[in-house]
């Protein structure tokens, strides 16, 4: 059976480069915490916890959640 896991990302991404991320993306695009939880489809506690470094997805929802703020940074 084929493993259909993405692979891990090539570099380690720690929790104050991923609130920079964040905010960054959130300012950029003029989006509230309300707004880009929202648009994330996560609660406003759960991005407010990343966004101050208290907390940090793991895994397959790092891995994603970077994919989307990359792909709407692109547009």
């Amino acid at each position: 059976m084929r493993d259909l896991r993405m692979p891990a990302p090539k570099k380690k991404v720690t929790a104050r480069q991923l609130a920079k991320l964040l905010r960054e993306w959130r300012e950029k695009r003029e989006y509230s915490q309300r707004g880009a939880s929202d648009a994330l489809g996560i609660s406003k506690r759960t991005l407010e916890n990343w966004e101050q470094e208290r907390a940090m997805p793991q895994g397959f929802a790092l891995q994603a959640l970077l994919q989307i703020i990359t792909a709407k940074a692109r547009r």
